[in-house]
């Protein structure tokens, strides 16, 4: 024998606290083996049930520990099979376990033999473990067979204390990692039990368990993150962007009122934050107040003020339907301008015919607008309880007897077809109809109904005339553009208005209250119904900037001396004002009606972004512009309740 290998050993009591927990013995040739082996054992988890258990090792105690770590390695075969040399000796000395991966080119290296005997002479023959990953054990004995063995000789047999081998066979503790046998997983865990002195069966059923949690944590995490990703879809289609299924996305949301990036303003907020802005709005009318009763046509300051009775008896009309009983006031201060229009020459009449009132400053011609807007303006007054003394009352009568006779002249034709209303007067085709103005004549004999104020005295002429105009609008209807809508009638575009269809929408979805129009009686009246959610929900998109449209109207006239003319006029159709009336009006049918959740939602939505997001910036500018923009807005707002 190596004159090293003749050195005296250390026994178990006499060496210092081991290194490591095993040192890996094996052939050059199974290096793919070693290196498994020793990442699998050195990176294992010791299930947190069994760390901290008492182990004993031959003569001695301790703990199972959370890792087998460190595992000895470190070596490369040498030539010849003389000396381990003293870093290999001291390593073996220092590991509690030696693992021999056995297979026929370890069965015939010396160097493993070494190994296993400078272990064994240490006297721990019960702590060499082995696992087979290719041969036969103890094929050797049996020649027969053709199978090569696995075992080094210093495994099959046992070592004396000075390190030779003798006749005395031993059986091992072995590990098959082979196919077909314990395999690679089972194997290892084999060298775990021994190591770490529990039973296999225990050891692989924690490992079952801790595998079965592993994975369940795994489903949990991969569940989560399915979770968060459909979360932040979710989110994303919410705020409105286009995304793959969005738009049922959006609706399934708003079907349960679940919406969190697009918020819905509370009922009760949205009356309270409208109190606020038409006291502004009323304010903001009252400065542009002069001494004589009248409204300027503008409340920019600075601005020379101007009579026009157009946006005059809008701002009445919008003063007196006001529905704040605190403002009452303020409300009873606008009376004295219902004697405006009626001031000598302000009204033209010739030749018997009473023509109304020109609609602009330095304009000479007439039209139906300034003289429908008186008529609501006195219709509202009228209508108004305790607003008008008794003396008031029967000059405000007297006073709309008089414009309906000028609005005859804007209404010529009595026909078994609905008639719509003119926009000039003596037109040389009385059946070109305007729709503007047959919205317009539609919304004084609403509120003519409200008051209880009859047409020429009759409550029938005026219902019938009501249902009239009415019929007229929805046939307008264009249900097959995208918008659908109205467009007014004289313009040469195609296209419907937005303002003037909300307008539209508004004053129908009242007359289906108020005067009973049944707007499902016919196709028309049904795409209107089907349509309007749609268009509504829209607005809540709309920033304050977005266009009002406008359009220039003309018709051949017979002017007031006879002669063939031409008469035009602009109209600007402010589309704020009129969509907050008709979200309310449709969300007071809805309720009524049971329309769709998420119609319901996708409208209030747009009437709180209207009121509250919208409402400040939008008084605040109508206030400092021309008069109709601060009279229609709170027009509009005039539909939605007061708190309580």
């Amino acid at each position: 024998m190596n004159a090293q290998l003749e050195e005296p050993l250390a026994t178990a009591s006499q060496q210092d606290d081991y290194k490591y927990w095993a040192f890996i013995s094996y052939s050059h040739q199974d290096e793919a083996w070693a290196r498994w082996l020793h990442k699998s054992l050195e990176t294992y988890k010791v299930p947190r049930k069994l760390v901290g258990r008492p182990l004993e090792i031959g003569t001695e105690t301790g703990t199972v520990p959370r890792r087998i770590f460190p595992i000895f390695r470190d070596r490369e075969e040498l030539p010849g099979a003389a000396d381990l040399g003293g870093k290999l000796k001291n390593a073996l000395r220092q590991s509690r376990y030696l693992i021999v991966i056995c297979s026929p080119k370890s069965a015939v290296s010396q160097w493993v033999n070494e190994e296993i005997k400078t272990y064994k002479a240490l006297g721990r023959e019960d702590r060499v473990l082995c696992l087979i990953v290719d041969g036969e054990p103890y094929a050797s004995e049996k020649p027969e067979s053709g199978l090569l063995e696995c075992f080094p000789s210093a495994v099959r047999y046992r070592v004396d204390e000075a390190g030779e081998l003798t006749t005395e066979k031993t059986e091992p503790i072995a590990a098959d990692a082979r196919k077909g046998k314990d395999g690679r997983v089972n194997a290892k865990f084999k060298l775990l039990a021994g190591i770490l002195g529990v039973g296999y069966d225990e050891l692989k059923q924690r490992e079952k368990r801790r595998r079965a949690l592993q994975q369940l944590r795994l489903a949990s995490g991969i569940g989560a993150l399915i979770l968060l990703a459909v979360l932040t879809y979710l989110a994303v289609a919410d705020k409105g962007l286009n995304v793959p299924g969005g738009e049922s996305i959006r609706t399934m949301l708003d079907r349960h009122n679940a919406s969190l990036l697009r918020p819905v303003k509370s009922e009760a907020e949205i009356r309270t934050h409208a109190v606020t802005l038409r006291k502004s709005l009323l304010e903001a009318l009252l400065r542009g107040q002069t001494p004589e009763g009248w409204i300027a046509s503008s409340l920019r300051p600075k601005v020379k003020k101007e009579f026009e009775l157009w946006s005059h008896s809008q701002a009445l009309s919008a003063a007196f339907g006001t529905p704040d009983r605190a403002l009452e006031d303020q409300i009873r201060k606008f009376v004295v301008g219902l004697e405006a229009p009626f001031a000598p020459g302000l009204a033209i009449e010739k030749d018997g015919i009473k023509y109304g009132w020109i609609s602009h400053p330095n304009e000479t011609h007439t039209q139906a607008e300034p003289a429908l807007w008186t008529a609501i303006a006195l219709s509202k007054a009228l209508g108004r309880p305790g607003l008008l003394t008794a003396e008031q009352r029967e000059r405000a009568e007297r006073q709309m007897a008089y414009t309906q006779e000028v609005l005859k002249l804007y209404h010529p034709l009595e026909t078994a077809a609905p008639d719509g209303w003119n926009m000039f007067p003596r037109q040389k085709d009385l059946s070109l109809h305007n729709t503007y103005t047959t919205a317009l004549a539609l919304l004084a004999l609403l509120e003519m109904r409200a008051a209880g104020v009859g047409w020429e005295g009759s409550a029938e002429r005026r219902d019938a005339l009501l249902n009239e105009t009415a019929e007229w609008l929805i046939n307008d209807y264009i249900d097959d553009s995208d918008p659908p809508g109205w467009k007014a009638s004289g313009e040469t575009t195609n296209e419907p208005i937005d303002g003037l269809t909300l307008q539209i929408y508004s004053e129908l979805l009242r007359a289906e209250v108020e005067a009973g129009i049944n707007l499902s009686a016919t196709d028309k009246g049904k795409k209107i119904i089907e349509q309007m959610p749609r268009y509504l929900a829209s607005t809540a998109a709309r920033p304050l900037t977005f266009p009002v449209a406008s359009g220039e109207f003309a018709a051949p006239i017979i002017d007031r001396d006879g002669k063939d003319s031409m008469d035009r006029e602009a109209v600007g159709f402010l589309w704020y004002p009129w969509a907050i009336n008709a979200c309310v009006r449709w969300l007071d049918r809805a309720e009524r009606q049971g329309a769709p959740m998420e119609e319901r939602v996708r409208v209030r939505r747009a009437l709180g972004h209207l009121v509250v997001g919208l409402g400040d910036e939008a008084v605040k500018k109508a206030s400092e512009e021309w008069t109709f923009q601060d009279a229609e807005t709170l027009y509009g707002m005039a539909a939605i309740p007061p708190p309580g």
